[in-house]
């Protein structure tokens, strides 16, 4: 079974079982596809920012291996460049597992574009199509209207789509997220809510803009006096910046500059040749350094109670934070914070 998973929902887990079971099948493959195509399909929709990254879909999909050991996912679509086509797909997935019947899964109501696939009679001769009877479809109407659909009907196996999943996908699931309704969580599994709850994805339950003015604390350009290495800094973006360096003499200038002058500053410094293994736990110091030392900012901090940090950005930071644009992010910042959130939640405990 192809798609975009965007998010995977429940109808996808029930559809892919009953598929199936119809042709009593020793396994099922979810199939996603690669990132650019999710993206310019939600590009298409006007919301880009619903993209969700290559591996939290993956992550997402593979939970439902957990709960049914019959079914794997393949990244086949992912790893390919360009236009991923599902003939070529499909002969991936038997060159995987040769000398098997390979059935394709899809929606009745995919039957109507069929014969407009790509190679689609080789797709019909070395594979069969394995369609859920949708809604209102009529699959033999569908195949009086399309002769060659007729012409190849022994290539099908039909099968009835579990019921209550009509009005269960992931753009319904998406439309719910927007308008704030929390029943959207009884559209996908409790494993998949927590993963999107997790990274920040549920609206409600996360804080993505440290420039709002209530939430610009958290940013490391908010201006609030921290001491690392022996210096003062104005900023936590200052005090970073300057760990660049190689040498004392040349941290000292960014005890003076802003944050916007520092972070470009940065960008020009000869760059210490261990910095991307140190840099992580550099800043995970820095901002500890800031929630210690600002008792009114730790107060704001824990007033964020348990809600989900996400540096979100449209400069293309996927390093810090996640690329609202394409939501692809590490979110390291983020991160970061809930760690420092946890310690002083802990620490007020004791």
């Amino acid at each position: 079974m192809g798609g975009s998973f965007n998010p995977p929902t429940r109808a996808h887990l029930l559809l892919m079982k009953a598929a199936m079971d119809a042709v009593d099948a020793r396994l099922g493959i979810f199939v996603p596809t690669n990132h650019d195509y999710v993206f310019r399909k939600m590009k298409r929709q006007g919301c880009p920012q619903d993209t969700l990254s290559e591996s939290l879909r993956l992550a997402m999909l593979e939970s439902f291996c957990r709960e049914d050991s019959r079914i794997r996912v393949s990244r086949f679509q992912i790893d390919q460049t360009g236009i991923g086509y599902d003939y070529e797909m499909l002969e991936g997935i038997r060159a995987e597992y040769p000398d098997t019947e390979v059935y394709f899964v899809i929606g009745s109501d995919k039957m109507y574009i069929l014969p407009r696939w790509h190679r689609i009679d080789e797709l019909l001769e070395n594979f069969r199509i394995l369609a859920a009877r949708r809604g209102e479809d009529d699959p033999d109407r569908i195949r009086e209207i399309r002769p060659y659909l007729n012409a190849h009907w022994d290539r099908f196996t039909l099968f009835d789509a579990p019921e209550g999943i009509g009005d269960i996908s992931s753009g319904a699931f998406r439309e719910k997220l927007r308008r704030g309704d929390r029943s959207a969580a009884e559209l996908v599994t409790g494993e998949v809510w927590k993963m999107m709850n997790e990274n920040g994805k549920i609206p409600w339950n996360s804080i993505t803009d440290f420039h709002e003015e209530q939430y610009s604390f958290l940013s490391n350009f908010y201006e609030a006096r921290v001491e690392y290495g022996g210096l003062a800094f104005g900023s936590n973006e200052a005090a970073f910046q300057a760990q660049k360096c190689m040498t004392e003499e040349e941290k000292i200038p960014f005890t003076e500059y802003g944050p916007g002058k520092s972070k470009s500053a940065g960008r020009r410094v000869p760059l210490r040749p261990d910095w991307e293994e140190v840099k992580t736990s550099i800043m995970e110091e820095i901002v500890r350094a800031k929630f210690t030392r600002h008792p009114e900012l730790k107060e704001k901090l824990l007033a964020t109670g348990d809600k989900v940090l996400v540096e979100g950005n449209r400069w293309g930071d996927t390093c810090w934070g996640v690329d609202m644009r394409t939501g692809q992010g590490e979110n390291r910042l983020g991160k970061i914070l809930m760690k420092v959130r946890e310690e002083l939640k802990r620490d007020g405990e004791n």
